[in-house]
């Protein structure tokens, strides 16, 4: 099967199954107050980040390890559940102890924030380890299978209106069971003679990936922390749900990169510019078509879909859509300098960004607002796109 066909696959696969998280999203924003739900996904962000923090960039280092030593795999299999051991045990101290002694309230079961951290660890190591054996179909049969059971339990065992804690704690359990699956079926037995790798040579192939994640996580998150400051709570939850709405720009990009990353990696494949970018022209039209129609039928869609109260959504995505827009496009590049080994470059770009937003949200949204924190972020994507656009064509070696 060449490229192109498993890319196709792969990508019909993704957007199925990220069809069922929009209506997982939109089902527990109507089962929540409206203000109620902006808090929640604030608070899954800073759960999420612990993830990010801990997986220290090994989703990358296994794609790395693999596509080069295909006997690796055993033994990075694990060492990957190591990482989420410890993970898990820290996350336990830190949900039924710690949380509990500063009083920290944030609206969740101490067992949820287990289930989620831990669960969020798993998808991002062992779908990183899944990807680099190019097995995109399985990854997407676990998630789209598990995500279709989730949205069922929600639409048809828990009618009308959820407790946050009840919703936090099945969108925990849902991560677990995700994570300890793509586990199992990615098991790797282990040869009778293991190519050895230590630690420290598996850490620093991820490390500085890791590092740049964590910039990127802060460059597009930072901007709601300062409207759940500044704005009301009904504010914030239109101003996450553009957010989410917007990750579909980055998600759908993201499918095309990790599909493209092994490959790049460890063939020879789009091995000039114009290669690549004949190969992913069609996704740039699609992701234009998809922000022109949400610019001409956002205000009619919105209220529709998550309720009467995010009517304010189509004033906010009007600001912000040109700057998802390049960070569509910006997930498509950063693949490419990836692949040829410019983890500097793309760390340069996000901490640009992310400097720009934490500086200008710092002194525009105490005054202006909501409106302040749209356009700022969206000028940075736009910065930070444009920034690394201008190199790209250099990463094949071409002038």
């Amino acid at each position: 099967m060449n490229l192109s066909q498993i890319l196709k696959q792969n990508i019909a696969g993704k957007l199925l199954n990220h069809g069922i998280v929009f209506l997982i999203n939109v089902v527990i924003v109507r089962s929540l107050e409206t203000a109620e739900s902006g808090y929640f996904f604030n608070n899954l962000y800073l759960i999420n980040f612990l993830a990010f923090l801990f997986s220290a960039g090994l989703d990358y280092s296994a794609i790395a390890w693999i596509s080069k030593e295909p006997l690796s795999a055993p033994v990075i299999h694990k060492k990957l559940i190591e990482v989420v051991l410890f993970f898990t045990a820290l996350m336990l101290i830190i949900s039924f102890v710690i949380i509990p002694e500063t009083r920290l309230k944030l609206n969740q079961y101490a067992a949820a924030i287990v289930l989620f951290s831990s669960g969020n660890l798993m998808l991002i190591l062992f779908q990183g380890f899944l990807s680099a054996q190019k097995k995109f179909n399985l990854q997407n049969i676990i998630l789209g299978c598990s995500n279709l059971f989730f949205l069922i339990y929600l639409l048809f065992i828990n009618k009308g209106q959820i407790s946050i804690s009840i919703i936090s704690l099945g969108y925990g359990l849902l991560y677990f069971i995700q994570g300890v699956l793509m586990i199992v079926l990615s098991y790797q037995k282990q040869t009778s003679n293991p190519l050895q790798i230590e630690w420290p040579a598996f850490f620093k192939n991820g490390v500085f990936i890791m590092i740049s994640s964590l910039v990127y996580f802060c460059f597009l998150r930072t901007d709601n922390f300062f409207v759940e400051k500044y704005c009301s709570g009904i504010t914030l939850s239109n101003y996450v749900q553009c957010g989410k709405v917007g990750q579909y720009f980055i998600y759908f990009s993201s499918v095309i990169s990790s599909t493209l990353l092994p490959f790049l990696s460890s063939e020879k494949i789009t091995s000039s510019y114009q290669e690549w970018k004949q190969l992913i022209k069609p996704y740039f039209i699609l992701i234009i078509i998809g922000a022109l129609i949400l610019i001409s039928c956002g205000k009619y869609i919105y209220p529709i879909v998550f309720g009467k109260d995010f009517s304010e959504m189509a004033n906010y995505m009007i600001i912000l859509l040109p700057g998802f827009v390049c960070l569509g496009l910006l997930t498509l590049i950063n693949a490419v300098y990836l692949s040829k080994g410019n983890v500097k470059q793309i760390f340069k770009g996000d901490l640009i960004g992310f400097f720009i937003v934490l500086i200008a949200d710092t002194f525009l949204v105490p005054q202006y607002g909501v409106y302040a924190a749209a356009i700022v972020s969206s000028i940075s994507y736009i910065i930070v796109f444009l920034y690394l656009w201008k190199d790209v064509r250099k990463q094949f070696n071409e002038s």
